[in-house]
């Protein structure tokens, strides 16, 4: 049972393809892991560089029952690390779900910037950066009349499936800065093992579409040493709705491949590649820079960042620069520096300073 319930909570994009994906067996994990080690474990915050701060703050806390952690400027070492311009100013936020102790986001609000958009109107299809954050609720219908109410929309209405034993749906969501969430619910039998979902649980997953998958799946499992926790490869088995807005006869000639990865082969903190075959759109890789408004970063936590570097330079890794001080609130003195996967998604790895 264990096994299965991890298993579901990674099939947030997979369910539309109405095709079981293939977990990977625990003892191959256990057997990569040991020999590809990086120190690298999963992203514990995802970055939202926003224009509405306030829409964030409403729908986390309001609506999703989080809590607001931290408040402060941004640091100097935020202009370096991003590229910004010295003037520049403003504010991070950083919220959680209460009792939760990862996936937080955290709200970059700047000032003084020239700023794009990510993915404001892009489709799922459109490739490039970072397409979404995975999240479970429990009562959907209400949770989602309250977010359609506060200005989110769905690519779908939600889509109701089996899954092996379990009853499930599913919404996928846009709302403030073009940001999408993917929200699962546990119909049948009842969810075990997540004791701080009250309404909108922390982020567990991000998702990015890109357009060659074998790059980006070589990217993370070769050179950053992630192991495969899901993978599935198909189209729909039937025309008909699916979360991922494409029409219901694209559903059946559309394949998508997806890939789930972690270092450690768990799902707590994953990255998900998912590619369309066959349903082209725009590339958007180089508007994905933590300046731009969107879903800009997820960050790493890690113990020894110089032996993470090192580990993953040895691998072929490229840093954007040696890595940096800068105050991280709520952690403290912290050293961060950033990688760009093929597609533009960026990733920071930091450690806490004593």
């Amino acid at each position: 049972m264990t096994r299965w319930i991890a298993y579901l909570a990674a099939t947030v994009l997979v369910a539309c393809a109405n095709v079981a994906p293939t977990p990977i067996a625990q003892d191959a994990v256990a057997e990569q892991a040991e020999t590809q080690s990086t120190g690298l474990g999963g992203w514990n915050e995802a970055v939202v560089t926003t224009a509405s701060p306030d829409a964030w703050i409403s729908f986390l806390t309001e609506i999703a029952g989080w809590e607001v952690r931290q408040e402060s400027p941004i640091d100097d070492g935020l202009k370096t690390l991003w590229d910004l311009p010295e003037t520049a100013t403003g504010e991070e936020i950083l919220l959680s779900n209460i009792g939760a102790e990862s996936g937080f986001i955290r709200l970059v609000h700047l000032d003084g910037v020239d700023q794009d958009w990510i993915r404001a109107d892009a489709r799922p299809w459109d490739t490039g950066g970072i397409f979404n954050m995975n999240v479970r609720v429990v009562g959907m219908d209400e949770v989602r009349e309250k977010m359609l109410r506060d200005g989110w929309h769905g690519d779908s209405e939600p889509i109701q499936y089996g899954f092996g034993p379990f009853e499930v749906i599913e919404w996928i969501a846009r709302g403030p800065d073009g940001v999408r969430l993917a929200l699962i619910e546990r119909l049948a039998p009842p969810l075990e093992s997540w004791p701080n979902l009250k309404s909108v649980s922390r982020a567990f997953n991000s998702t990015q579409t890109v357009a060659d998958i074998d790059a980006a799946s070589a990217f993370y499992k070769d050179v950053l040493g992630m192991q495969t926790y899901l993978e599935h490869n198909g189209a729909s088995a039937e025309p008909g709705p699916n979360v991922l807005g494409l029409t219901h006869e694209d559903a059946v000639s559309v394949p998508r491949q997806i890939y789930i990865l972690h270092p450690d082969g768990v799902n707590e903190g994953s990255v998900e590649l998912v590619s369309f075959e066959g349903a082209s759109g725009l590339d958007l890789t180089e508007r994905a820079i933590p300046k731009n408004i969107g879903l800009s970063v997820l960050r790493f936590p890690v113990e020894d960042l110089d032996a993470t570097i090192a580990a993953l330079t040895a691998r072929g890794a490229v840093f954007e620069a040696e890595p940096l001080s800068m105050t991280l609130a709520p952690y403290g003195d912290i050293r961060i520096a950033a990688l760009v996967s093929p597609e533009g998604a960026r990733l920071e790895i930091y450690e806490t300073v004593e």
